[in-house]
């Protein structure tokens, strides 16, 4: 069964229905916007038979602006058919994907402090009875301009530190969104590439500047999926060696994975002194996943560091200690600024991808070498 973190959106105030029609109506599709489909499909994973529609665009105001609430249907593309709710920010130029729900804070009051009061009870109280996660809501975040949306951060406790992820209330009080923005005004493949490019978290197996094709993978050593998925992810890496660079970025999900903490930490230190062990060293965790447990992380990453030649005290001096402590923490908030929910994901030249099948997998790398649009 996929890892998945749950929907945020469905649990609040059951209002995951943010769309409604009229009981045994067929509503009137709106007009089908060809930049906003354009930019769904590059936005979220990539199949190469699916098509898209607009079920419902609405637009709506705020004391600071305007913002559109959309809902997209995907077809076509077997188990990522469905729909897709998004907010287009319109003076913020941002939109929004998937965990989106009402809030009911609309007899709060009319002021923002009294929304901000509200969130900051509402939001964690919500969120360590439904997943149990300890976060606190911080509204000191960077702000670029006007927007619908009132912004914040959670800072997510996950036992050995904290991490970042965004989001936002609208400023009238009616949605919450917890997600990630991506610049309306970018295309979002491009804008992902250049994330990675410049990103120091992503933990490259091996070094090769001339690559073609760029794969990184978010991961979770306890994730079943992510032990499943990994043959067709290393078979494409072992076909196309001179082409093809694998990079990999921890996403444990330590509310359902108690151990995966851990060995994100030890990942980090073995990648830090030796980046071509660091498959073998994922393959060691799979291989283990049924009779792993949280006190055998340590001694099972130290026998692999001390059967490899690695120095042992180098490890030590990393695992667990604020290097690796931070680092993944920094992984885990990269991974929720792309807006990942779910583990495995992974990005091909920054399209996103789900790896479903071997095939789908296989026509997006052989574009990507041959310089092409998939």
């Amino acid at each position: 069964m996929r890892s998945r973190m749950i929907i945020v959106g469905l649990m609040l105030v059951a209002a995951s229905v943010v769309f409604a029609a009229p009981p045994n109506a067929k509503p009137e599709l709106p007009p089908q916007d060809a930049e906003v489909l354009r930019f769904v499909a590059r936005a979220l994973p990539w199949h190469p038979t699916s098509n898209f529609k607009i079920l419902s665009d609405d637009k709506q105001m705020t004391p600071s602006g305007a913002f559109r609430l959309i809902q997209v249907e995907r077809t076509g593309s077997q188990r990522l058919d469905g729909r897709t709710s998004l907010l287009i920010d319109e003076p913020g130029k941002a939109v929004w994907f998937g965990n989106i729900g009402r809030l009911p804070s609309k007899d709060v009051g009319a002021g923002v402090e009294e929304l901000k009061a509200f969130v900051e009870v509402f939001i964690p109280d919500l969120l360590m009875k439904n997943m149990r996660m300890k976060v606190k809501v911080d509204w000191n975040v960077t702000k670029q301009g006007p927007s619908a949306l009132l912004l914040f951060a959670l800072d997510v406790d996950t036992g050995y530190g904290s991490f970042r992820r965004p989001g936002a209330v609208t400023a009238d009080g009616g949605l919450v969104l917890l997600g990630a923005p991506l610049p309306f005004d970018q295309d979002p493949v491009a804008y992902r590439r250049e994330l990675f490019e410049n990103s120091d978290t992503i933990m490259w197996d091996h070094e090769n500047e001339d690559a073609m094709v760029r794969i990184v993978e978010f991961s979770d050593f306890e994730c079943p999926a992510c032990r499943v998925k990994w043959p067709l992810i290393k078979s494409q890496i072992e076909k196309n060696p001179e082409t093809v660079l694998h990079g990999m970025v921890n996403f444990p999900l330590p509310s359902i994975h108690p151990w995966a903490f851990r060995s994100a930490s030890a990942a980090w230190c073995v990648s830090d002194m030796s980046p071509t062990l660091l498959p073998q060293f994922k393959e060691t965790f799979y291989s283990l996943q049924n009779d792993m447990e949280l006190s055998l992380v340590t001694p099972t990453s130290v026998d692999y560091v001390i059967g490899h030649g690695l120095d042992e005290q180098q490890f030590l001096e990393c695992y667990l200690k604020p290097v690796s402590l931070d680092a993944v923490h920094a992984q885990m908030a990269f991974g929720n600024a792309l807006g990942i929910n779910s583990t495995p994901t992974y990005f091909v030249n920054g399209w996103m991808l789900l790896a479903s099948d071997a095939l789908t997998l296989d026509q997006l790398v052989k574009a990507m070498i041959a310089g092409e649009e998939p």
